[in-house]
């Protein structure tokens, strides 16, 4: 009788975490729909009644953002940023965090510690330094402005490295260099694959920030990528809900499916962070 009873307090427990969790999905979910649906509606339905459903699909939203937005070019020039940005920030903070955490020196504590400290500060406070370094040093273009991602990005990523590589045995490379393999060697070949979740999970934190990000390139290239082509769409005399909505589901579609992509190794990642917590 006791264990029909907890059965049942079982499965009324889990209806109403689905429940719970359908209504905190759909909540979540509702300014992705809200987008999508208004890319298939004309500007003055929106205007009108922004949040109807589109009786009859308007495709030409996709057609002008495609033209005005330049989108191939933009596409692009965001790709490489991103593509460039985020693995230089992966290849050399994850060499630079082996290095600090297979070396017990002052000196190497001491770097971490700067890396660590650089993780409070805002990028509003260095904002303007950074512009005028770019214009001074002539990086106001694309490998300009990938070479200050490495830069800014590079703090969190060895942080995040050096947590994951302490965990990994140093018996393997102790083994490894026994039989004659280097340093570079046993970086890339034991200790790296070892790690490949924290490598995903610090790709798509970097990925997603570089993607989206507006404020660098608006100090740094003013023109070029896919988020500063969307100010064309709204402005104080310009209000394009139409294509705006519509950039802003294509250019999120490629973002997505790298996400769904990498998910997995990213759950991993944060078990086995926990577990080590």
């Amino acid at each position: 009788m006791n264990s029909v009873k907890h059965k049942k307090r079982y499965s009324l427990r889990r209806v109403v975490l689905i429940v719970v969790l359908t209504v905190c999905a759909v909540f979540f979910l509702y300014p992705m729909i809200f987008v999508v649906l208004n890319s298939f509606r004309s500007t003055n339905d929106i205007i009108l009644n922004p949040a109807a459903w589109p009786v009859k699909p308007y495709f030409g939203n996709y057609a002008t953002a495609w033209k005005e937005m330049h989108f191939p070019k933009v596409f692009l020039n965001t790709l490489a940023i991103t593509v460039f940005g985020t693995g230089g920030i992966i290849l050399t903070s994850a060499l630079c965090a082996y290095a600090l955490a297979r070396s017990d020196t002052r000196v190497s504590w001491v770097l971490y510690g700067f890396f660590a400290f650089y993780l409070v500060i805002p990028f509003q406070i260095i904002m303007v330094p950074i512009g005028e370094l770019a214009a001074d040093l002539h990086l106001m273009n694309i490998p300009g402005i990938i070479l200050m991602y490495w830069g800014l990005g590079c703090p969190t990523a060895i942080f995040m490295f050096h947590g994951f590589i302490k965990s990994v045995p140093r018996e393997l490379e102790e083994s490894a260099a026994l039989d004659g393999a280097g340093k570079f060697y046993i970086f890339f070949v034991i200790v790296l694959p070892l790690i490949k979740t924290i490598v995903a999970t610090i790709a798509v934190i970097d990925v997603l920030w570089m993607w989206n990000d507006f404020l660098l390139p608006l100090l740094v290239i003013k023109q070029g990528t896919i988020q500063l082509a969307q100010q064309a769409f709204k402005g104080l005399s310009v209000n394009k809900y139409g294509p705006l909505c519509a950039s802003l589901t294509i250019s999120s579609i490629p973002i997505i499916i790298f996400y769904l992509s990498l998910q997995k190794y990213i759950i991993k990642g944060i078990a086995a962070g926990a577990v080590k917590g």
